[in-house]
């Protein structure tokens, strides 16, 4: 691995690693559910071939990622303007922080990096409402923000949970809605989709809905980011 981008990544998953550490969140109400989702995003290198990189991703996910303690599940993704994300769900935060320090040190999955631009690359980690099991999802959506100040977070979760059984739940193609927070109080959402069909025609409706123009309401706009990816393999 290059010394430039191997000490970018140590600093990337450091930070997250301490942001994920410290409790900073007493009053959710998820943490003491055991589902971690680990959502990294990056762009790959311009010399690195897309087809290329999609056969190795799904190397390291079948020969790294899944041999280790805790994991439940993998997912690689790219969105409309090439821009890729992974998500990861473990069984424990232990478990993440473990695969995340073998990962560092592993020359197996070194060429795998070096394939990734490393100022591109953010990780986030989410305890979440619920374990994973949209089996059969081609499609996913990922929201993560902030709440505005002073909004009452048991309110909040109700609205949340209400947003999937007025409105998401009842569209043709769902499959799952998972809710999560991290330590800092940084919201996420999670829809899994049939296909980028389903929820394509779900967007504008759901932009017109008085519960989701409700829920979008309590979010520090400034913070909110969305990312639409297409798995690269099932």
């Amino acid at each position: 691995m290059r010394p430039s981008l191997y000490s970018f990544l140590f600093l990337v998953l450091s930070l997250s690693y301490s942001s994920c550490s410290t409790n900073k969140n007493p009053n959710s109400k998820n943490m003491d559910v055991p589902t971690i989702m680990e959502v990294t995003t990056f762009n790959i290198n311009s010399d690195s071939n897309q087809a290329a990189f999609a056969k190795r991703d799904a190397r390291v996910g079948d020969n790294f990622t899944s041999k280790q303690p805790g994991f439940i599940k993998r997912q690689s993704g790219i969105d409309e303007k090439g821009n890729y994300v992974v998500v990861v769900y473990w069984k424990s935060m232990a478990d993440a922080d473990a695969s995340m320090n073998k990962f560092m040190s592993d020359p197996s999955v070194a060429d795998y990096a070096q394939m990734i631009d490393g100022p591109t690359m953010k990780m986030s980690r989410y305890v979440m409402d619920r374990p994973w099991n949209a089996v059969d999802s081609r499609f996913v959506e990922i929201m993560a923000f902030d709440l505005k100040p002073d909004t009452d977070l048991d309110k909040f979760n109700v609205l949340n949970q209400k947003v999937e059984s007025d409105f998401t739940g009842k569209r043709k193609g769902f499959l799952q809605r998972l809710t999560g927070v991290n330590e800092e109080g940084k919201q996420v959402v999670a829809v899994y989709w049939l296909s980028k069909e389903t929820s394509d025609a779900s967007l504008k409706p759901f932009m017109e809905a008085s519960i989701s123009k409700e829920f979008m309401q309590k979010m520090n706009q400034s913070s909110v980011m969305m990312g639409r990816y297409k798995f690269l393999s099932k």
